[in-house]
């Protein structure tokens, strides 16, 4: 299927900035790869099923996301995490001009000070990427994750 006006290499890149920079920490350059008024879920498959809208994490633009990261660095208290998430298996499933709906598997695997790693979760990215001036952004994303739960807390999105 061709991709429209919306570079498929680019989209990799998205994708790969996307996993590289919630790994690293590094929150402010991953909230650049939204659009102002993008949105994100995250959300079991079950709800997805059963046409509930129920999320575990819900942010209504990229500014509910800023505010979210804001308390997860300044506030919130957990145990140190290292995360890896690996997304693969990227494919458009609908494409207008600048916009494209992508299909994405993904597999988190964290790992606590002095723990084996496990897998936190697995799932199907849902999203929108646009072309803007800047580059490809995610418009719409939605984790929907295979288990009832996620294997942890989840405090950092997926």
């Amino acid at each position: 299927m061709p991709w429209g006006d919306v570079a498929a290499d680019d989209v990799r890149d998205l994708y790969d900035d996307y996993a590289a920079l919630l790994d690293a920490g590094d929150y402010d350059a991953w909230l650049e790869l939204f659009t102002a008024e993008a949105t994100y879920s995250a959300i079991a498959r079950e709800n997805v099923e059963r046409g509930l809208e129920l999320s575990t994490m819900r942010a209504d633009s990229r500014a509910m996301l800023a505010d979210r990261l804001d308390a997860l660095v300044g506030t919130q208290f957990f145990a140190r995490r290292m995360t890896r998430r690996f997304v693969g298996s990227i494919r458009p499933v609908a494409v207008a001009a600048l916009t494209v709906t992508i299909n994405a598997n993904f597999v988190v695997i964290e790992s606590l000070v002095e723990a084996p790693p496990f897998v936190a979760a697995t799932g199907v990215y849902d999203d929108t990427v646009v072309a803007t001036p800047d580059g490809v952004r995610f418009a719409r994303k939605v984790a929907v994750y295979d288990a009832p739960l996620v294997n942890t807390s989840l405090i950092v999105p997926l």
